[in-house]
């Protein structure tokens, strides 16, 4: 199994997931075969810097990587849509240091993603304030 996390740095297994899929600066890549980790790459996220379509950037990435499991903090609708496309199973993960990340993975503590982006806004407001959030007077 090939396992990628979204990461905020090129720290490997002792680095920390990143709280975002889309612009996290890098991706921890880990084959997972036997019982063990037998390989760790990092590699950059070609989203981080992108003006706009970072999700779908990173998305593509991830699936052409070969991986079949994701971890992150909070995956957006347009990098959801992708993925799913792409049969990649998607976990969403408080950050932790991406080798507690794989264990909670694997011992079953991470819940599938919605896709909704996390805790807030549902992303529908285009940065105008405009959004379904809540508690709005309207």
């Amino acid at each position: 199994m090939k396992i990628c996390l979204a990461t905020s740095g090129p720290g490997g297994l002792k680095d920390y997931v990143s709280a975002n899929f889309g612009r996290c600066p890098t991706f921890t890549l880990v084959d997972y075969e036997n019982g063990s980790i037998k390989n760790v790459q990092v590699i950059q996220n070609p989203g981080y810097m992108a003006g706009s379509g970072a999700g779908i950037q990173a998305a593509q990435a991830v699936i052409n990587s070969g991986c079949n499991v994701l971890i992150a903090g909070a995956i957006g609708p347009n990098s959801f849509q992708v993925l799913s496309m792409g049969r990649i199973d998607m976990r969403e993960c408080p950050p932790m240091i991406v080798e507690e990340a794989i264990n909670a993975y694997l011992s079953g503590k991470l819940q599938p993603s919605t896709g909704m982006g996390g805790p807030g806004g549902h992303g529908m407001g285009r940065g105008r304030g405009m959004g379904r959030g809540r508690g709005g007077p309207w």
